[in-house]
């Protein structure tokens, strides 16, 4: 049944990004959807039911730019409906979506317009396909901002049921910015503008395909104005989980992913020159000298190391929480892990005036992904340090990727390391992994 009426519920500081921390008082609820037009029908038969919706909801106008403007946001709710839906049946949960109601996040996040968002919003509100749940409690723009949560009705589900959709791409924007913790204009350079939009038409031709959904569209996301900092891709595929990545098929045949094994470690290593081994290697958070500490607890202690920008890292993070290790287990294990990894040396703290830690490396690991995909030409999906690609592929791909890293640190006068990486796949609905050696020059 529609929901009726208003939930009545304490205001919650609601973060936009994941996380389990407890602070200042507040609980973290998180939103695991925010509202984002990133789909529009792929088919006339598929526009033409979300006009329907649209005429239903008292949402259509006689402006055919607004109607263009409110089926991407229909599109896009209905599809993160279904994907919160799917979060459930494996994990629990409710149909929380976050929606951000501050003006100038629709102007400068997207092209769709406040007026059009507030319009739909209210619409659904009204006509009972979601209730107002979770408050916001800061601005938006800000670093810590958060939105509003609407609780979605159940029977809107089944109201996507069957359609079509496709990545939008006039109103997203290729590029964004988010300076000292606020977003900022967004057109900033035409030259990675483009760039990104060749990406997208090569994506554009052969989808990134998981059911009815067709998936070509990324943002770019800096974390600075000198866009130096950051710079990864966020889109649809980015924050599916890993069972449904991997179910995903790019020209009726199926994916796998090629993931370069800890990145920003091993880009440290080349740029510092300084390895805890010497030729080939597998994984490099596992060497003989840390035999009795868990993979787990030293990837998260080197990464909340390179987080922060600096080797001695005492307070505990939400990597090292996520492990369950304690105060006192961090005290001990990071007097013996930290030591192990002298390329750690090369970090400087974050917002310090030579700051180099993990946005950094961000930057020079996008850069080694989109050169492979634009040196291949092939329907290839970048997500962070990975690589989604068709599996027959999966290995020469994989190649590629360990030359251009090789060759990228050689440009740059590092010490030319050649990264592993795994290939995961899925065989009779079971995921494998493969894993390919690297080398550390001797």
């Amino acid at each position: 049944m529609p929901l009726k009426q208003t939930t009545q519920m304490k205001p919650h500081h609601v973060k936009l990004t994941s996380g389990k921390d407890l602070h200042a008082g507040h609980f973290v609820a998180e939103f695991k959807e925010t509202i984002a037009p990133w789909f529009e029908p792929a088919t006339d038969a598929t526009e033409a039911k979300i006009d329907q919706l649209l005429d239903g909801l008292g949402c259509l106008s006689d402006r055919p730019s607004s109607n263009a403007k409110l089926r991407v946001l229909l599109s896009s709710f209905l599809l993160q409906a279904q994907r919160l839906q799917d979060r459930i049946d494996r994990k629990g949960g409710s149909l929380l979506i976050g929606w951000p109601h501050d003006e100038s996040y629709w102007r400068i996040r997207s092209q769709v317009g406040y007026k059009v968002a507030k319009k739909l919003r209210e619409a659904l509100v009204e006509h009972g396909w979601m209730v107002h749940a979770v408050k916001a409690e800061r601005d938006l723009m800000r670093d810590d901002g958060n939105c509003h949560g609407y609780l979605i009705s159940d029977d809107v589900i089944s109201k996507g049921s069957g359609l079509q959709f496709q990545s939008n791409r006039d109103l997203i924007y290729a590029t964004k910015i988010k300076h000292k913790g606020k977003a900022v204009n967004t057109k900033v350079d035409k030259a990675i503008d483009k760039r990104t939009e060749a990406l997208w038409d090569i994506w554009g031709r052969s989808p990134l395909t998981y059911g009815d959904q067709k998936m070509s569209v990324a943002t770019r996301t800096f974390g600075d104005k000198a866009l130096k900092k950051g710079g990864r891709f966020y889109g649809p595929w980015t924050t599916m989980p890993k069972a449904q990545r991997l179910q995903c098929t790019i020209d009726d045949r199926q994916v796998a992913e090629v993931d370069i094994t800890a990145s920003h470690p091993t880009l440290l290593m080349s740029i510092s020159g300084k390895a805890p081994f010497q030729g080939e290697f597998t994984d490099p958070y596992q060497i003989p000298s840390l035999d009795g500490i868990d993979r787990g607890e030293i990837k998260a202690v080197i990464n909340s190391a390179i987080g922060a920008g600096k080797p001695v890292q005492t307070q505990q993070t939400r990597l090292t929480r996520a492990e369950g290790i304690g105060k006192e287990r961090l005290a001990d294990i990071r007097k013996i892990i930290i030591p192990a990894y002298k390329c750690l040396e090369a970090l400087r703290k974050k917002d310090s005036k030579d700051e180099f830690y993990s946005e950094h490396l961000a930057w020079h690991e996008v850069e080694i992904m989109m050169r492979v995909v634009e040196t291949l030409q092939q329907p290839i999906f970048i997500l962070h340090d990975c690589l989604i690609c068709q599996r027959d592929t999966a290995k020469d791909v994989g190649l590629v990727l360990q030359n251009t890293f090789t060759s990228y640190c050689q440009e740059n006068g590092w010490t030319p390391i050649k990264p592993a990486f795994t290939i995961e796949y899925l065989t009779e609905n079971t995921a494998v992994e493969d894993p390919y050696e690297g080398e550390f020059p001797s």
